[in-house]
């Protein structure tokens, strides 16, 4: 009796740990599910948890739609987060003649996040677009820019190759 009191606690305490991770996506992101998830943290805080989507699972590619979801663990401000994404992108060769136009295209994308906030990105061939808690922000048509963007999470370079990696579902 007690055996199956502890298997069926520990089977709701997954289905709670799964259901407190899940995110869910626009209806216009429908056709895309989960490939991985990762954490970021920074000396041992947690910044936010993330999930890549990408059509049945299947592996990353640049030339499929996929989305990625980013749910906030801390406040940062919009400003902060328009920056921190330039000064990556510059890292994997933004031209700097498209720093003002790309920075005010981030401003209008990303307000001030809190704790339990949902950024989602997705690209789908030239064209990215950008949902703060289920609501559309911002559309960009430039390729460009969303694989400069993107490649801050996605890229062999990226400065949490841990969280890429299990982005990428562990199978870089």
């Amino acid at each position: 009796m007690f055996a199956n009191w502890k298997s069926v606690a520990a089977s709701v305490a997954l289905l709670v740990a799964q259901m407190g991770n899940a995110m869910a996506l626009p209806a216009e992101l429908n056709g895309l599910q989960l490939r991985g998830q990762g954490t970021l943290r920074w000396f041992g805080f947690r910044l936010y948890d993330s999930a890549l989507y990408t059509p049945a699972a299947q592996a990353f590619q640049w030339t499929q739609p996929f989305a990625l979801e980013i749910r906030y663990a801390r406040s940062i401000p919009g400003a902060r987060l328009v920056a921190t994404s330039l000064e990556e992108m510059q890292r994997y060769g933004m031209p700097e003649r498209v720093r003002a136009t790309w920075s005010e295209h981030m401003r209008r994308a990303f307000p001030d996040v809190a704790e339990g906030d949902v950024l989602i990105g997705a690209m789908d061939g030239s064209v990215v677009r950008f949902w703060f808690n289920g609501r559309l922000t911002h559309r960009i048509d430039d390729p460009l820019f969303g694989q400069l963007f993107f490649r801050i999470w996605l890229d062999l370079a990226s400065r949490a190759p841990a969280v890429r990696e299990q982005l990428l579902g562990g199978r870089g």
